[in-house]
C-alpha cells in the first residue's frame, strides 16, 4: 500500500520537476539574452526546480531503498541484471542520472548566486538547469522505452 503512494507520488512529482525545470531555463534565457537583472523571483524559480528535485530523490531513494520489490534482487545479482533492459535502467541508470541531475542543479544554483555580475547568473544557471532537465528527461522510464511505465499513474 505505501509502496503504490510513494510510487504514485513520485510519479506525478516529475511533472513538477520538469515545468520548473523548463520555468527556470526560460527564465534564465531570457535574462541573459536581455542582459536582464538576476530578480528575486529567478533565485526564486531556481530554488523551487532544485527543491522539487529534492523532493523527487527522496522519494525515488526511498522506493529504490526501502520500499522496492525489484531493487533488492537487481542488486543482489547485478551481473545476471545488467543485460536485462529494464533490470539496468531501474537498478543503475536511472538512479545515477537522476542523482547527477540533483548535484548539477545544486551546482548550477550556487554558482549562480555567486557570480559577479547578473548576465553571469542567468548563463550559469541557465547552461546547469538545462543540463540537468536534459539529464532528467534521459532517465524517465518514458511509456515509449521497453522498460517504460505510464505518464500519469493512478494508484
Amino acid at each position: 500500500m505505501i509502496y503504490t503512494f510513494v510510487l504514485v507520488v513520485h510519479s506525478w512529482l516529475r511533472w513538477v520537476v520538469l515545468l520548473l525545470g523548463l520555468a527556470a531555463v526560460v527564465r534564465s534565457a531570457r535574462g541573459w539574452a536581455q542582459k536582464g537583472p538576476w530578480t528575486d523571483a529567478d533565485r526564486k524559480i531556481g530554488a523551487a526546480f532544485v527543491g522539487s528535485l529534492d523532493v523527487q530523490l527522496l522519494l525515488g531513494l526511498l522506493l529504490y531503498v526501502v520500499l522496492s520489490p525489484v531493487t533488492p534482487g537487481s542488486l543482489a545479482a547485478l551481473r545476471a541484471a545488467m543485460p536485462i533492459s529494464a533490470l539496468r535502467f531501474f537498478a543503475v541508470e536511472h538512479i545515477f542520472l537522476m542523482v547527477v541531475a540533483v548535484v548539477v542543479a545544486h551546482v548550477a544554483l550556487a554558482r549562480a548566486k555567486r557570480a559577479q555580475t547578473p548576465t553571469a547568473q542567468h548563463r550559469r544557471m541557465v547552461l546547469g538547469a538545462l543540463f540537468a532537465l536534459l539529464l532528467v528527461l534521459a532517465a524517465i522510464p518514458w511509456p515509449s522505452l521497453p522498460y517504460g511505465r505510464p505518464l500519469f499513474r493512478l494508484p
